[in-house]
């Protein structure tokens, strides 16, 4: 694979960030014009190795142009192919002062003991476990549904619980109905952020703000 200088001087940050946060970290540099990984640190899959393929997400971003509105995503959820839960973040690389893209950054947290860790604390603190939900509780059998089927039940049944026309909500609803489809993990499935972007009539960036907002608020 052919070396690019701009590129190359952004392995030293990378290295970096692998130090302080760690194996569980996935560290992917992407070559924007190419459309492939230029390194990977910690990968969490074997077909992860530079001069792979960019992953869907970051590709529908280069395809949305999002980089033209924002510096970088953060703390977005994601699966990995053996089906952990991550924590993501994604960074523009731009030239100055033409802000034209020239790398992204992407990395991939393994959060799934942070989450077992969650919910054996919530164990202990309320003496509930999450899977006995009570019987009025939303509740989705995964030998009944598609992943797919899943996100557009839980997104068809947020909508009817508001009872109005999408582009009738006001931003508190939004956000209600975000953190409602959050606390079910609906955004742990690949493209749930983009089917409620669509069901909504807004962008994914708006859905992206509106999460990042209940993490500040959590």
């Amino acid at each position: 694979m052919e070396r690019k200088e701009h590129l190359d001087a952004i392995l030293p940050l990378m290295h970096f960030f692998s130090e302080m946060l760690g194996p569980d970290a996935e560290i992917i540099l992407y070559d924007v014009d190419d459309r492939v990984v230029y390194q990977v640190l910690n990968p969490m899959d074997d077909e992860m190795i530079p001069g792979s393929e960019m992953r869907s997400l970051e590709r529908s971003l280069l395809d949305s142009k999002t980089y033209e509105k924002e510096d970088f995503i953060v703390n977005y959820r994601a699966l990995s192919r053996s089906k952990h839960k991550l924590k993501s973040a994604t960074f523009f690389l731009k030239n100055n002062p033409e802000r034209q893209l020239k790398g992204m950054i992407t990395v991939n947290i393994n959060v799934e003991r942070l989450v077992e860790l969650r919910d054996a604390l919530n164990v202990m603190i309320s003496g509930y476990r999450p899977y006995e939900a009570p019987a009025k509780s939303p509740f989705y059998n995964s030998f009944e549904v598609s992943v797919e089927g899943l996100v557009s039940s839980a997104i068809r049944e947020e909508l009817d619980r508001f009872g109005v026309e999408p582009t009738r909500l006001s931003y508190q609803e939004k956000m209600e109905m975000v953190r409602s489809l959050d606390e079910k993990g609906i955004f742990l499935v690949k493209g749930a952020i983009a089917e409620l972007a669509s069901a909504l009539k807004t962008t994914e960036t708006s859905i992206y703000r509106y999460l990042n907002k209940l993490q500040e608020q959590s």
